[in-house]
């Protein structure tokens, strides 16, 4: 088996662990606010700092700093998206909506960075689109409609794809700890709903509120999602 299939194997199988974590906190009304929530993911990349005395910090070209800023902005936006669809709808059906990010990933990385599609991977899009809509289908006054948080993760998933073309191309560039540290500086950019003032006092509210237990628990989670995101960049270098 190919390293960047076990790679991805991990940050899929973290991140089906984390978003429990994402379920209890939401759905337990310990942060309200999706938006609040978004924050505390950019207040992650401070992590950073551990990295820094072990590994070259290489500068990127203009437009590539630009490619890696939206990059986070679009992966920010996709999680914020995520965050609100985890509010409406049961965690197993949310995860099993994340299939649309292979769906995009391939159709945007065959116009833009020429990666050939075959007819297996069409025959895979026509399972993983059938799998999507059909778990998103809920019986609502008598009729079966798609529920909110499936127009949440198509948005949500649609943005991450971005960002993942936009991160292949950053690893393409430069180091792979460049690259990394590069992507999760404008990850940073989550902190930016702090800008809005309603979030704002509902961050310092939600700060004040919460007991030491559930930051501990986020403290936690936030730390095992950055893991994830190493495993996800080794996967994104070494694979299609």
């Amino acid at each position: 088996m190919a390293i960047w299939i076990i790679f991805t194997l991990i940050a899929e199988l973290i991140w089906s662990f984390t978003s429990l974590f994402d379920k209890i906190i939401l759905s337990k009304g310990h942060i309200k606010n999706p938006y609040v929530f978004v924050v505390f993911n950019g207040l992650m990349n401070v992590l950073l700092i551990f990295l820094l005395p072990f590994y070259d910090f290489e500068p990127l070209s203009i437009i590539n700093l630009l490619v890696a800023l939206i990059a986070g902005f679009f992966l920010t936006l996709g999680v914020a998206f995520y965050y609100k669809a985890v509010q409406k709808e049961e965690i197993s059906r949310v995860l099993m909506l994340w299939q649309f990010i292979p769906i995009f990933v391939l159709i945007m990385s065959f116009f833009f960075i020429s990666e050939l599609l075959t007819k297996k991977y069409f025959i895979g899009f026509l399972f993983l689109i059938a799998a999507g809509v059909v778990v998103s289908y809920k019986k609502i006054n008598g009729k079966f409609k798609l529920s909110k948080a499936f127009y949440l993760m198509l948005g949500s998933t649609f943005l991450i794809s971005v960002y993942y073309i936009m991160s292949k191309h950053i690893y393409g560039i430069t180091g792979f700890w460049s690259a990394f540290m590069w992507l999760r500086v404008a990850a940073f950019s989550g902190v930016l709903f702090l800008i809005v003032p309603s979030v704002r006092k509902q961050f310092i509210i939600t700060i004040k509120n919460m007991k030491n237990s559930v930051k501990g628990l986020i403290c936690v989670k936030m730390i095992i999602d950055f893991s994830a995101f190493i495993f996800l960049g080794y996967a994104i270098l070494n694979g299609p």
